[in-house]
């Protein structure tokens, strides 16, 4: 692949067909011809045709939508434990689920006056996140039966929708988790790095034994229930130890499931494996792409993002909401930025119903600004990237992690290329 640039266009010449152009600010997508990509240069030579693409590059679409979040905390992520039935080998926290201080379940009477507090901080018509998070968390399923039924009731008579996902390692589902699961219609993804061989390396019981049956079994009962559920996913993550995404994603294609996932390890940072990473996810989308055309490209997690923020002309100025729209609550009720800090105290900002708001004023500019990505051409598809990875990789959280852009970039350069084939040559 070839890559030209003016200013906020930037142009992409595969093996075959004609160049695509993407328009950074107002997210179009456009075939170019090979005049105009001939004449992309730093500067545009002069000619009828980049007079047209100058023309582009200077227009503001009135139907781009802002990506700034509008203030207010409007999804929280919960511990109900920080305990684990697994000891998976990556696990960022503490390393059996514990992040280094092991509380069983989360204090609901503690946590219902913390959900009031931001349920009513909300405006009429707002939508409320609950994601629940351990450790694992059906290891406390009646903990979040209550929280589930609270909120629901908090939101239900203040035009607020409620919405509820979890994050399951997929081993202890059974009839009375799976009922909880249905009565809130939660979305759930269940963690599975691949087939038997691959997922027991990196995933074991405590024991050590195969946790990759229990988990089937998890996702054929939830599977058999999706019409009860909300979006039912499989995530999986890879590092250098771990790098056969084909052959998971065609294990995920064995389930019956909406959506697949796939994310780099936060803590790896190995240039090879980072660019194999992004290999084995185009070798993906040539997969899907070849099996079922935009639907089943779509099915995985990134490229539907990419899609929808194209359709839509959404801008996306924060990667994620971390301070500002969202906020971790671990097993003791104290207030994160993120999951992955739950435990650092230079990132905790509050306890119960205390807010530091020095400390959140500290995380309102948006990231693009923070993280000084105003000239990178992916800027309004990425958000500026993750503050945990930069921090990982360079020391400080808004300095950019160099690995992290490769990949970003890549990923988006391939979604732009699917879209055009799907979308632009219609």
């Amino acid at each position: 692949m070839e890559q030209r640039r003016y200013k906020d266009i930037v142009a992409f010449k595969w093996n075959q067909g004609a160049p695509l152009a993407f328009h950074a600010r107002n997210l179009e997508v456009a075939e170019i011809s090979e005049e105009t990509w001939n004449d992309m240069q730093e500067t545009l030579q002069s000619s009828e045709a980049t007079e047209e693409l100058t023309l582009w590059e200077q227009e503001n679409s009135p139907e781009v939508k802002s990506g700034k979040l509008q203030p207010g905390i409007r999804s929280l992520t919960i511990n109900v434990t920080q305990i684990c039935n697994l000891k998976c080998t990556y696990c960022a926290a503490g390393g059996d689920g514990t992040y280094g201080a092991a509380q069983t379940k989360i204090n609901v009477e503690k946590t219902l006056p913390q959900l009031k507090f931001f349920i009513e901080r909300l405006p009429e018509g707002s939508r409320f996140k609950i994601t629940f998070l351990g450790g694992e968390p059906l290891l406390y399923p009646d903990g979040i039966q209550e929280i589930g039924n609270y909120v629901r009731l908090m939101t239900a008579g203040r035009n607020i929708q409620a919405g509820f996902s979890i994050v399951t390692n997929g081993t202890l589902i059974n009839e009375k988790t799976l009922n909880i699961l249905k009565s809130i219609k939660a979305n759930v993804t269940v963690s599975l790095d691949g087939p038997a061989e691959i997922n027991d390396k990196a995933r074991p019981t405590k024991d050590g034994s195969s946790s990759t049956s229990l988990v089937v079994e998890g996702l054929r009962q939830l599977a058999d229930n999706r019409h009860s559920l909300g979006l039912l996913t499989v995530h999986g993550v890879f590092n250098r130890e771990n790098l056969d995404l084909v052959s998971a994603y065609n294990f995920y294609r064995t389930f019956k499931v909406d959506r697949y996932e796939f994310t780099y390890s936060v803590e790896e940072n190995d240039d090879a494996s980072n660019k194999e990473f992004v290999e084995q996810m185009n070798s993906i989308a040539v997969l899907a792409y070849a099996s079922g055309g935009e639907p089943e490209l779509r099915k995985i997690g990134i490229f539907d993002q990419h899609f929808s923020a194209l359709d839509n002309q959404q801008q996306t100025e924060n990667y994620c909401g971390a301070g500002k729209s969202f906020l971790m609550v671990d097993a003791r009720n104290n207030l994160f930025t993120c999951p992955w800090e739950v435990g650092n105290k230079d990132e905790q900002v509050g306890q119960g119903t205390q807010l530091n708001e020095e400390r959140l004023a500290q995380y309102q500019a948006p990231l693009i600004e923070q993280n000084n990505c105003q000239s990178c051409w992916a800027r309004f598809l990425c958000g500026g990237g993750c503050m945990f990875i930069h921090k990982q990789s360079t020391g400080n959280k808004h300095q950019k992690d160099g690995q992290f852009c490769f990949r970003t970039r890549g990923l988006i350069a391939t979604a732009l290329l699917y879209y055009k084939m799907s979308r632009v040559s219609c």
